[in-house]
């Protein structure tokens, strides 16, 4: 089987990092796809009721939304998080 060349989802190029929150894009903490991981909620120690935003997916660019993506990222980058291709 070939390699991809190109993200199907955010076009990254193979070795560079994904857009945010791309569908493809390999969680750096439990190494599934982040899309399906729960490891927003373990490790951000997300209350009741940020586990329901972020499970609702609510405006991300209004609160409550907004600072825990931003703590997300924080997380992520501090973790190292993977490129495309990178597994």
């Amino acid at each position: 089987m070939t390699a991809l060349a190109k993200c199907p989802d955010c076009g990254c190029s193979r070795g560079d990092l994904h857009e945010w929150f791309c569908s493809e894009e390999i969680c750096p903490f439990c190494h599934g796809l982040m899309r399906s991981c729960r490891c927003i909620h373990t490790v951000l120690r997300l209350s009741t009721n940020e586990s329901r935003v972020v499970d609702q997916f609510m405006d991300d660019s209004v609160e409550p939304l907004k600072t825990i993506v931003a703590r997300w990222k924080t997380e992520l980058q501090a973790k190292g998080r993977i490129s495309f291709g990178g597994r």
